[in-house]
């Protein structure tokens, strides 16, 4: 069994710890520095985000270092394999096979709904499975990790403004608020995203351009590849 997998099972506990700092923030910094900044982070951008003091610092990165999540870069640091792997662990009870089948299931019917359905305005063009679920000997699951794309299903775009609009306004109608313009205008394609993830924490999403995607095997299942012999 290869590296890549064995931390790729990775799960935690609300308990657990890493230098006396719950290991739930420590996964949280790590998915804030690849979402934003790569996989570098320094030691003041550690220190700052988890409000700790010099030593408290100096003794989280060295058990960091020495567990294998991170290491040095010349005067930085880099979240390793392992580390990314901490960066996408669930802490939720893990559910068995019968059940995440019926969730991807439903989320396949949720999904499809959205492709067919005029009200949305993006469609699901592509969706890939990774993690645990798609591993022949995993017998539980601590979520469905889901890489998805969505694609307008209208290509004009002042008419495709014009009906985003149009559902902002029918969401202020029903007394929704918007902190920002910006907010407004993904406010169609944040309605896609919360039908397919339908509040389910087992429901893992990630867009294409996660960099867990590059270090992972996945498994391509919309639309389905052909296979030439």
């Amino acid at each position: 069994m290869t590296w890549l997998k064995l931390t790729l099972r990775m799960r935690i506990t609300r308990k657990q710890t890493i230098a006396n700092i719950p290991v739930l923030e420590i996964r949280d910094y790590f998915d804030f520095v690849m979402r934003h900044n790569s996989a570098n982070f320094t030691a003041e951008s550690f220190r700052e985000y988890l409000n700790l003091n010099d030593l408290e610092t100096d003794e989280a990165i060295k058990e960091l270092l020495d567990k294998d999540f991170v290491e040095r870069v010349e005067n930085n640091y880099e979240i390793t394999l392992k580390g990314s792997a901490l960066r996408i662990a669930r802490c939720v009870t893990p559910i068995n096979k019968l059940k995440a089948d019926k969730l991807l299931r439903d989320f396949i019917q949720r999904f499809q709904e959205i492709n067919n359905d005029d009200y949305y305005l993006y469609r699901v063009s592509k969706i890939l499975l990774f993690g645990s679920y798609i591993r022949e000997d995993a017998t539980d699951y601590a979520d469905i990790d889901i890489a998805f794309e969505l694609e307008k299903k209208i290509t004009d775009q002042n008419k495709f403004l014009k009906l985003s609009l149009m559902l902002v306004d029918e969401a202020k109608d029903k007394g929704k608020s918007f902190s920002s313009f910006f907010e407004e205008i993904c406010y169609a394609r944040s309605l896609v995203l919360l039908k397919l993830k339908n509040r389910n924490r087992y429901i893992s999403l990630h867009e294409m351009d996660d960099e867990i995607l590059e270090i992972t095997e996945t498994k391509q299942i919309y639309p389905l590849v052909d296979i030439i012999v």
